[in-house]
């Protein structure tokens, strides 16, 4: 008995899961009326947690209605490649969704200047058609930024994570909310630049995610001890990408993930999984992302694979496949323009402070 309420238990989690990903299933039925769409709001209501406050709950149901409407009608058109959903982002506009899912501010001159271009280890014609990081070790479990600005803290910290994984053989996780307080890359408000992170990273290092207090996507004073606060993951320094160049960007995701800039678009937001071929977004670039990996669909298609920083439960377990090698010399929503990785040379996985603390005290003995 209690095998099968604990197996019903995990499948009710599922569901919720499943729901939660690809959006609460609908009709054209659901719509038909005011009543029919009102409960169907509420069935969404009962999945993601919404506000409790009546006069914005009504707000909240006309955006609601009308982003469902425009995914029925999305979904309806069997030529696109990809598909939407009422993910936990549908009661809200454009607007709002930027204001507080997105945050990457376009790099200043200086900090693209610093990352140099340099030119990829690996020529063209030896790099594999389909490649993944996530199938060798080095991509850490997709993250949430919550309502805060902060895509740039976590497309800097993954590509961190990502290199020193590559480099040590050891995946850490490591620590956003220590980026956010100490870093001065940027903060949830006004938001902030992936290079911002890899001068951090280089200057002072991360610390493991387990040793600083929890992500609050918040800003909040800076609490690093780096007496107790150990290791903390370094990285020599940063580089550049060669900017619209598909090509460029491919050879080099073929030896790590690397932090790309995009526009946020409507339909990205309501994305629920396929190619997404970003129909409705251009170069207004206002959010960070890491790329871990390309491939081809059956049909010959070919695709960015893409971390978010938005859970496991939006898109295909939080990642997004984005088409690649388009017409535009900027790539699918501007995803080409400014590509920047980190460098990491050491085989040393970590600094340790402390460490290196007791062996200068012995040495002045």
């Amino acid at each position: 008995m209690a095998e099968t309420k604990q197996a019903l238990l995990m499948g009710i989690v599922l569901c919720i899961a499943i729901a939660m990903a690809q959006g609460i299933p609908f009709t054209e039925k659901d719509l038909a009326t005011e009543a029919t769409t009102w409960k169907l709001y509420e069935k969404w209501r009962g999945v993601h947690t919404v506000t409790a406050d009546l006069a914005e709950k009504k707000t909240k149901y006309e955006v609601f209605k009308k982003n469902a409407k425009y995914v029925l009608d999305f979904n309806s058109n069997k030529g696109k490649p990809y598909k939407l959903g009422l993910n936990r982002f549908a009661d809200m506009t454009l607007e709002e969704f930027k204001k507080k899912y997105t945050g990457a501010v376009k790099p200043a001159v200086d900090a693209v200047k610093k990352a140099k271009i340099v030119k990829s280890k690996v020529a063209a014609g030896n790099v594999p058609s389909s490649y993944d990081w996530r199938d060798y070790g080095a991509v850490t479990h997709v993250k949430d930024q919550g309502p805060c600005g902060s895509c740039w803290d976590f497309a800097g910290t993954a590509a961190v994570e990502s290199i020193n994984a590559i480099v040590t053989g050891n995946l850490l996780t490591l620590s956003e909310q220590q980026v956010l307080d100490c870093s001065g890359a940027g903060n949830c408000e006004e938001g902030g630049t992936t290079p911002g992170v890899f001068e951090y990273a280089m200057d002072t290092g991360i610390t493991l995610a387990c040793n600083y207090p929890p992500y609050e996507a918040m800003d909040d004073q800076c609490r690093l001890d780096t007496s107790t606060m150990n290791p903390l993951v370094n990285i020599d320094g940063y580089a550049a990408v060669a900017g619209n160049n598909e090509k460029a960007l491919k050879q080099q995701v073929y030896l790590q993930p690397v932090t790309v800039y995009i526009e946020a678009s409507h339909d990205f937001m309501l994305y629920t999984e396929g190619v997404f071929t970003g129909d409705d977004c251009g170069t207004l670039l206002d959010h960070a992302v890491v790329v871990v990996g390309y491939g081809v669909t059956q049909e010959g298609v070919r695709y960015w694979i893409v971390k978010n920083s938005w859970s496991d439960n939006w898109g295909e377990n939080g990642y997004i496949r984005m088409i690649r090698d388009v017409d535009v010399k900027e790539g699918i929503c501007g995803i080409a323009m400014y590509p920047f990785y980190p460098i990491k040379n050491s085989p040393c996985a970590a600094i340790d402070i402390a460490a290196t603390k007791r062996v200068a005290a012995k040495d002045e003995l």
